[in-house]
């Protein structure tokens, strides 16, 4: 297919992966293999030898059939994290505005070619005023494995992308309702003691200095963030996506911040503060109910 050549190169996967048995230095072999990207023999993990590789080309055909009634495929992007390690591929979905601001929003495939990962299905969506971008990973929707049949992978990615613009979808509505809550200063102790790994009681001679500058970097981030989006639940998400999209990946490149973003630190804190603060939400949905 030529939309498949078009979407490789486009995004720099037109390479393949090859597994070779290791061997000892003294020839003697092992139950583990090497995998290998062919282009440059960059090696990329050791799996074992049931694992079955799921190359690009693979990828990015099942996902142009599976989204060939959402989007034209030379809309899609993608690219890769940790030298080939971890590949992705984007498609797009219509904007959406939360409050005053304008949400870009793409549905997420990841593949892993260290062993890590099956295929898996995520949302990413970045406000563009600021370019605070969140990735929240679907773990809900069946992973497709690398031994799947190629009818087979179609038939699950395209259930298993119906199910994700759904859950985007209801994550659109989550951000709404942020609006609609005024910042709550409890919450917000609980989601700086949780960011930062600190007891609010504890004594500034107990915190160390890099902490300290961490916490004062994150209120100036606060103060701008609330100024933008307004005082509110959605104010304080937006506080914590600047400050692990822009301040703690200051200096690092892109793949290194979307590594950041999709797999490290920056993914984990954003989850936790999303997860607070729809659990702070519930909690007076139902204090309103029982009333």
């Amino acid at each position: 297919m030529l939309e498949v050549f078009d979407l490789l190169e486009r995004t720099k996967l037109n390479w393949t992966v090859n597994k070779e048995n290791l061997i000892s230095l003294d020839g003697l072999k092992t139950d583990s293999f090497g995998l290998f990207r062919n282009d440059n023999d960059k090696w990329l993990g050791t799996v074992g030898k049931r694992y079955c590789i799921y190359q690009n080309a693979a990828l990015a055909e099942v996902i142009v059939k599976a989204s060939e009634d959402i989007v034209d495929p030379e809309l899609i992007t993608g690219g890769m994290l940790r030298g080939g390690k971890k590949v992705f591929l984007q498609i797009p979905l219509d904007d959406e505005h939360i409050g005053n601001d304008k949400v870009k929003r793409y549905i997420t495939a990841l593949n892993s070619h260290d062993g890590s990962t099956s295929i898996g299905f995520g949302s990413t969506n970045t406000v563009v005023i600021c370019s605070n971008t969140y990735y929240q990973a679907h773990k809900q929707l069946n992973k497709f494995r690398h031994t799947s049949s190629a009818n087979e992978a179609i038939l699950t990615a395209q259930k298993q992308l119906r199910g994700a613009i759904l859950k985007d979808n209801s994550l659109m509505e989550d951000f709404k309702r942020m609006t609609e809550h005024k910042i709550d200063l409890t919450l917000f102790g609980d989601i700086v003691a949780k960011l930062f790994k600190v007891e609010l009681n504890t004594s500034s001679k107990e915190v160390s200095t890099r902490t300290k500058n961490n916490i004062n970097t994150f209120k100036s981030v606060m103060d701008k963030e609330l100024a933008s989006h307004g005082e509110t639940l959605w104010g304080l998400f937006n506080g914590v996506t600047y400050f692990t999209n822009h301040s703690e990946t200051a200096g690092k490149s892109e793949s290194e911040k979307k590594d950041h973003l999709l797999f490290g630190g920056g993914y984990s804190k954003n989850l936790m503060t999303y997860n607070e603060i729809m659990k702070f939400i519930k909690s007076k949905t139902k204090s309103i109910v029982s009333v």
